[in-house]
């Protein structure tokens, strides 16, 4: 396996993984939650609902780490520690954004319109610390 260039880190994250999100618990164990994403700004953005665990534990602990990987060959890698937070500015927006790369801009839209809430619903923002991207492609 080789780490992958700066282009093959963009170029894989803009691509709509399934990517999986662990926080701490307030025990201190780890959770870990399937979202999906959008990387933008240097930033891992995750549309979800206040009411989740992974919010609770993200305002109690903002460490997290996220890892999104292929499931088939060529493999491919990156996983991020950092420290994530909870964002109430351009929840539905953002939603739609990310919504849109999994299910395109239709699909989305619709799945935003009928999951969002008002004040419920946020964005979490984790920034990596550490980034490691690896792939098996030469």
């Amino acid at each position: 396996m080789a780490t992958m260039t700066q282009e093959q880190v963009h170029t894989f994250l803009d691509e709509p993984y399934v990517g999986h999100l662990v926080t701490l618990r307030p025990s201190g164990s780890p959770h870990v939650a399937p979202i999906w994403y959008e990387y933008r700004d240097g930033r891992f953005l995750i549309w979800t609902s206040r009411e989740t665990r992974k919010v609770k534990n993200i305002l109690g602990d903002g460490r997290a780490a996220l890892s999104i990987a292929t499931d088939s060959e060529p493999y491919k890698y990156v996983t991020v520690e950092g420290t994530a937070s909870v964002s109430e500015t351009d929840v539905k927006a953002t939603g739609i954004s990310i919504a849109s790369r999994y299910q395109g801009r239709e699909r989305g839209t619709a799945f935003i319109a009928e999951h969002f809430k008002e004040g419920v619903s946020v964005v979490l923002s984790l920034v990596p610390d550490n980034l490691v991207a690896w792939t098996d492609e030469a």
